[in-house]
């Protein structure tokens, strides 16, 4: 069920996107390209504004307690002022760009549209979850063997599609030994292998985070107060349940942030491997050195934020053993 509402999301969202800009491209004159881009971001509103409803309501239990349901009205009137705000830009570009109607109609019914939609399905995923949820067992947080697993496989997936790469580069300097270089195309090679084992990684351990879900009994403000407590070092009460919860949290999170930040470092490495061939050659525009400047600023900042997070849980995780192997209470709902 997981796998399936995994590639469903996957294809509505693309395929929603690559609709919205087909749109926008034949509906718009070329003298307006900016407002294509403004557009398509309302779109992009109208389309994980609804999803982000959704998996909340699907992945949490927002109804439990009063700090929950304050956070759920939170989110939805986030999304719902969002939405709001995409329909004027998209009203706004349609009347700048004489565009016509048609695709406020399009993008503004159709978010509207997703958001009921969403609304509905996510209880009822949630319904589902809960009825097929495994039977209790020891709590363990992370098996050395499934951590081991993951790193195998995108060990060997970098590798696999990096000898794709290094053949394709060769059959491609045969057939056009004048106008492809090694220089030009090794990066490509080496970016397309850091950018897919980093989706790899994230899709073999998008599981580890039902267990941060369920050591809080999919309860989001509880959650909140835990990750202040273990990531942020806030002085907060904490009761009992509380405080197995953040021990087990600061277990596994331990685990699933160094993976996180990993793949984080293999896209971003990716990304800017894609703009070593326009650097090379002189080629390089404006675009290209505000990619290249965004992306290392963003891993500065975020690299030593994150490594301070992981060192504060793995000091929360050992201090705290013991409140991890401490029974939790059954859950009420």
């Amino acid at each position: 069920m997981r796998i399936v509402a995994f590639i469903l999301f996957i294809v509505i969202t693309t395929g929603l996107l690559m609709g919205g800009v087909f749109l926008l491209v034949v509906h718009t004159d070329d003298k307006y390209a900016i407002w294509v881009f403004v557009a398509l971001l309302a779109l992009m509103i109208f389309v994980y504004g609804p999803l982000t409803l959704g998996s909340v309501r699907a992945f949490w239990d927002v109804t439990g307690s009063e700090d929950s349901r304050r956070y759920y009205r939170r989110v939805i009137l986030v999304v719902i002022g969002l939405e709001v705000l995409a329909a004027v830009v998209t009203v706004v570009y349609a009347v700048v760009t004489r565009a016509g109607a048609l695709i406020p109609i399009i993008f503004i019914g159709g978010g509207v549209l997703l958001t009921t939609v969403a609304s509905l399905v996510g209880p009822a995923l949630y319904r589902y979850d809960r009825t097929h949820r495994p039977p209790a067992s020891d709590w363990v947080a992370i098996e050395p063997s499934q951590i081991s697993r993951r790193i195998l496989a995108t060990v060997i997936t970098f590798v696999g599609v990096f000898a794709l790469g290094i053949i394709g580069l060769g059959i491609a300097n045969t057939v056009f030994p004048r106008t492809l270089r090694v220089a030009q195309l090794l990066p490509f090679a080496l970016s397309f292998a850091f950018i897919i084992s980093g989706g790899v990684s994230v899709f073999s351990t998008m599981g580890w985070n039902r267990r941060l879900r369920d050591v809080t009994d999919r309860d989001p403000s509880r959650l909140r107060r835990v990750a202040r407590v273990v990531l942020r070092n806030k002085n907060i009460d904490l009761d009992d349940r509380d405080l197995v919860a953040a021990a087990r949290y600061a277990a596994v999170i331990t685990v699933t942030m160094p993976f996180q930040l990993a793949n984080i470092v293999l896209l971003y490495a990716g990304l800017l491997l894609q703009q070593i061939p326009a650097l090379q050659n002189g080629s390089a525009n404006e675009y290209s050195i505000i990619v290249i400047i965004l992306l290392i600023a963003f891993l500065v900042v975020l690299l030593p934020l994150q490594i301070v997070r992981i060192r504060r849980a793995r000091q929360y995780a050992r201090t705290h053993a013991a409140y991890a192997e401490s029974p939790m209470a059954t859950p009420t709902n």
